[in-house]
């Protein structure tokens, strides 16, 4: 064989042989992710067979049987949520046969979580998609990046969150908010403090102020309205809040929540602090996504940049941010960190992320240790979880501020991206 055939070899065999190594690498990434998923759904059926399962479900069975104490305000237990809610989703339950409002109830819920990690995967690029498909089924248990088992706990958090995510990616990416006004006042009717959603058309979205003040004032407007309607159930709810923060020390893992968890514990009055930290910690929050809004606006960041950060500083708006708040922005959260420690130099990069990995298993190992076997720290959970939003937030806002920093000109606001730059592409 001359030298001139045994140089075209190599050639032709790469030629023949690149696609099938690509197509080959392919179907084994679907089916490691088909094991994942696979994984996922056996961990939950697991988890329902031995393990306390579909707790917050179990409670609205439960108050399935006093609907008629609602409407006559004969409540005087305790209600999961305020009367408004209560009485017309039951009163809609009650139209049902019972399996079939189960059945219903157990498709939102999956629905609610499977749409909060589609917009989630909305902001990675094709290359982080690779990775975070592999991600995705796995986060479901691990809600702000800690190990937690709220997924089975069946709270309607999935279904609102779900509801309000997909409905904002409608507003951000086709400028319709009217869907995203509406659902924002629906969980308002369950969950008041989720007014603090509607910050996020004002944070990406055009001429949205009055709209979202509207929306506000009327959302405000129904919680007030349940004390003339139902005084005595909807004092029976008010009840239940105070009963719920006093007795399990609930007030959610933001720093406002944290420092009300300690003053209790430390036996002082806590009500108050709390407030004007809340207060102080809003007004500095605020302002920060409004300047960071306008670098997205002006075109120095892409969107798919901006977006991860801007719902996490949303959500740490809330006044009281419990697990299943965390749990919806937790793709974002890992997108933000991964993003933060890729754009370390590359001397530094891998020593970066092996770091991050090792201390992020280290606290999940601790997390589970102090919760189901030595109690070393009571709401240990709470206090790391708040570590880990504020420090990816301002990792978040770092690489923010680096992406627009590399921006040789201003775009002008008319011509800013306004939908999602992986997306569409």
């Amino acid at each position: 064989m001359s030298t001139g055939e045994h140089s075209h070899l190599p050639i032709k065999y790469a030629g023949a042989t690149f696609p099938e190594m690509r197509q080959t690498a392919t179907d084994q990434g679907r089916w490691v992710v088909g094991l994942l998923w696979l994984g996922a759904v056996c961990s939950i059926v697991g988890m329902g067979i031995f393990l306390p399962f579909a707790w917050d479900a179990q409670v609205y069975l439960a108050d399935l049987h006093q609907y008629q104490a609602y409407i006559h305000g004969q409540v005087d237990s305790s209600l999961a949520y305020s009367p408004l809610f209560m009485i017309a989703a039951l009163g809609l339950a009650r139209l049902l046969p019972l399996w079939l409002t189960i059945a219903v109830f157990g498709f939102a819920y999956f629905s609610g979580w499977l749409l909060q990690l589609w917009v989630g995967m909305q902001f990675a690029s094709p290359d982080e998609r690779k990775l975070f498909r592999y991600v995705a089924p796995v986060i479901a248990f691990f809600p702000g990046l800690l190990i937690n088992d709220v997924i089975v706990s069946g709270n309607l958090a999935y279904i609102l969150y779900g509801l309000m995510l997909a409905t904002a990616a409608v507003g951000w990416k086709r400028g319709r908010w009217i869907w995203f006004y509406l659902a924002v006042l629906a969980a308002s009717c369950v969950k008041v403090h989720l007014l603090t959603m509607l910050a996020i058309p004002l944070l990406c979205g055009k001429r949205q102020w009055t709209r979202t003040m509207i929306t506000a004032a009327a959302g405000l407007g129904l919680y007030a309205l349940q004390f003339r309607l139902w005084p005595q159930a909807f004092h029976v709810y008010v009840n239940s809040l105070k009963v719920m923060s006093q007795m399990r020390r609930d007030f959610g893992c933001g720093p406002a929540g944290n420092l009300a968890r300690v003053l209790q514990i430390m036996g002082v009055p806590y009500e108050m602090p709390s407030i004007i930290l809340y207060v102080v910690y809003a007004l500095a929050m605020f302002p920060l996504l409004l300047w960071l809004s306008r670098l997205y606006r002006e075109g120095k960041v892409r969107f798919a940049s901006w977006a991860p950060v801007m719902l996490l500083g949303v959500v740490l708006l809330n006044p009281r941010i419990l697990t299943y708040d965390v749990a919806a922005v937790s793709l974002p959260m890992a997108l933000i960190a991964w993003r933060s420690l890729r754009g370390v130099g590359r001397t530094f990069r891998k020593p970066a992320l092996i770091g991050f990995a090792v201390l992020l298993l280290s606290l999940n190992v601790f997390v589970e240790v102090n919760e189901d076997f030595v109690t070393m720290l009571p709401d240990a959970w709470k206090y790391l979880e708040m570590v880990l939003m504020l420090g990816i937030f301002a990792a978040g806002v770092r690489s923010l501020r680096k992406e627009a920093s590399n921006v040789p000109s201003l775009i002008s606001r008319e011509s800013a991206p306004t939908s999602f730059d992986y997306a569409d592409a």
